[in-house]
């Protein structure tokens, strides 16, 4: 049985709606839904160590910053909602501030302040994301076709299309914004992992 992991965005935590409907729908599956800590150097941590539980045929799925995460799976299925391949930007804009967590993290924690360090490790992770040697690398290699992307045509807040149809092919465009709706979780995403567990 494949292992689904859920990787949410900036500001969000393991607790998301995203991530509650995910588990409601797929009932039988073991999913992991972590709270991704704020350093970027952390949550590589964090993204090695979970790497280093799942077998061939896993999925890792991420919304905005999570999905950037998510690509960095090399050898497991990834499918990327609204990849936030360049957070830094978002970051930046708000260095100096403390920015509230949307939901409800296990440490308790309700806020964090964004600073020069964070912004500056980010992008230094964002300047290798399409290195194929970077990243949690599976002993039985990569594939691009492994990655799918989905995109919301009224996404206000990132458009990495382009960037993304540079290093990889398959990808769906969906009515829908920036966060991720029921509606598309459960008419486009879920279907998607759907597909992924039958192979």
């Amino acid at each position: 049985m494949a292992k689904i992991i859920y990787l949410h965005g900036f500001q969000s935590a393991g607790s998301s709606t995203t991530a509650q409907r995910l588990r409601r729908s797929l009932k039988g599956h073991d999913l992991l839904s972590p709270d991704i800590p704020v350093q970027p150097e952390q949550a590589m941590i964090t993204m090695r160590n979970i790497a280093g539980t799942l077998r061939q045929g896993d999925i890792v799925v991420g919304t905005s910053q999570g999905a950037f995460y998510a690509q960095l799976f090399r050898g497991w299925h990834r499918l990327l909602v609204n990849p936030s391949f360049h957070s830094s930007g978002i970051m930046r804009r708000h260095c100096g501030e403390r920015l509230p967590f949307h939901n409800s993290r296990k440490d308790g924690a309700t806020s964090f302040e964004v600073t020069e360090r964070m912004c500056k490790k980010m992008e230094e992770i964002e300047a290798r994301q399409f290195d194929p040697k970077f990243g949690f690398i599976a002993p039985w290699g990569d594939r691009p076709e492994l990655v799918q992307a989905f995109f919301g045509l009224h996404d206000d807040v990132v458009n990495c299309k382009d960037e993304y149809l540079a290093h990889y092919t398959t990808f769906n465009d969906f009515e829908g914004g920036h966060r991720l709706d029921p509606d598309t979780t459960l008419a486009l995403i879920l279907p998607a992992i759907r597909t992924l567990i039958r192979q």
